[in-house]
């Protein structure tokens, strides 16, 4: 149940009552609190209030971020899309999506899910320039933050070395979540010294073979894919490399029992249609079906030995935050997401920072695992 002072407030916005008590029946809305500022988030949608739409007690209303749609077929998909239309291409990022507003005096990162994440709330002034909100207090800033050092994704991409960084894909307005034009975001973006995801320019149909070279050549870069926007940004696709999709797989098949099969076929999809529409045979063809199936085999059975040999399936990672204090409240977010981890080492860097090592570990997984491993006789 949400308190009188939300429940006035969602019904303001145009949420129908017996919408609200159906979400509040099924914990489709959820009332939170951050560093003294209250909000309710929104685990499911309703009507124009997309999952991870986020309401603050002072009536502001950061909708949640639309999911683009995926082709996999580069060609019709492009037709379909945009016809003959023209769109711009920008690079997919691969990290992990953040919205940044600002609520009072206090500028807050919300994840997808709509929570406010305590890592990313701290570390976000370190790319962004405050004085946007100030000017824009109506605006928020869409991105993606990446590196070797974040909490949520085991790796990055490979122009950023160490640490984390953010990169602006949109820049929305409050309450109706509308993005800005393409150009109008590039032109903020600049003004303000904000980094964006790198843009490759304006395209359509008829430089297809251009954006062919464009996504070999980022595969190789072992960048993660594009995405192709109208310039209105009305209309939305996205298309992975082939490296991206290997990768995926490698990366999940470590945590193999923790994912729904759907992680898997859904990347194996991917890489049998770009296969399919490039025509690729013989040696090449060889070769991304032998990275393929050790992407997939490799990591599992080195997971099962861990497990075997009385470890747990479990991955590493490194952050680094300004304060101690900010470590313990990622336990805290962590343990609300279901997620268990231990903080493993505290290091001060002597700069500023201390660095953060801790591990995410998955006991179901595990348990799985080892069961089988000591003989589980199962019916399938």
């Amino acid at each position: 149940m949400v308190s009188p002072q939300f429940r006035h407030l969602l019904l303001k916005l145009g949420l129908p009552e017996e919408r609200l008590l159906v979400l509040e029946g099924k914990g489709g809305i959820v009332e939170d609190e951050f560093e003294g500022v209250r909000y309710v988030r929104f685990r499911d949608s309703a009507g124009g209030l997309r999952r991870g739409t986020v309401v603050f007690e002072n009536g502001e209303a950061v909708i949640g971020f639309p999911h683009i749609k995926r082709i996999v077929q580069l060609e019709n998909g492009i037709k379909r899309v945009f016809k003959s239309r023209p769109f711009y291409v920008e690079e997919k990022v691969d990290g992990y999506n953040v919205r940044v507003v600002k609520v009072g005096e206090k500028v807050l990162a919300l994840t997808r899910g709509g929570f406010v994440c305590p890592f990313t709330t701290e570390r976000i002034g370190d790319f962004v320039d405050f004085e946007f909100f100030k000017d824009y207090p109506d605006l928020v800033l869409a991105g993606e933050v990446a590196g070797p050092e974040s909490p949520y994704i085991v790796e990055g991409p490979p122009y950023v070395k160490e640490d984390i960084g953010f990169f602006l894909f949109d820049i929305q307005e409050k309450g109706t979540g509308k993005s800005l034009p393409v150009e109008e975001r590039y032109k903020l973006a600049e003004e303000y010294g904000i980094p964006q995801v790198e843009s490759f320019g304006l395209f359509d149909y008829s430089r297809l073979d251009e954006l062919y070279d464009l996504i070999g050549r980022l595969s190789r870069e072992k960048r993660e894919g594009i995405v192709m926007k109208s310039p209105d940004m009305m209309k939305m696709a996205k298309y992975a490399t082939p490296y991206a999709n290997i990768n995926d797989l490698k990366i999940g098949s470590h945590v193999f029992r923790d994912l729904p099969h759907g992680y898997f076929m859904g990347r194996i999809e991917r890489l049998a249609f770009y296969l399919a529409e490039k025509h690729l045979k013989g040696e090449e063809f060889e070769e991304y079906a032998k990275a393929l199936g050790k992407a997939l085999l490799r990591p599992f059975v080195e997971s099962i030995h861990e497990v075997a040999h009385g470890g747990e399936v479990e991955e590493t990672f490194t952050v680094r935050v300004k304060g101690i204090g900010t470590a313990h409240r990622m336990v805290t977010h962590f343990e609300r997401l279901g997620v268990e981890i231990h903080i493993e080492d505290i290091e001060d860097l002597k700069n500023g920072y201390w660095r953060i090592t801790f591990k995410r570990v998955y006991p179901e997984a595990t348990r799985q695992i080892r069961e089988l491993w000591n003989g589980l006789a199962f019916v399938d």
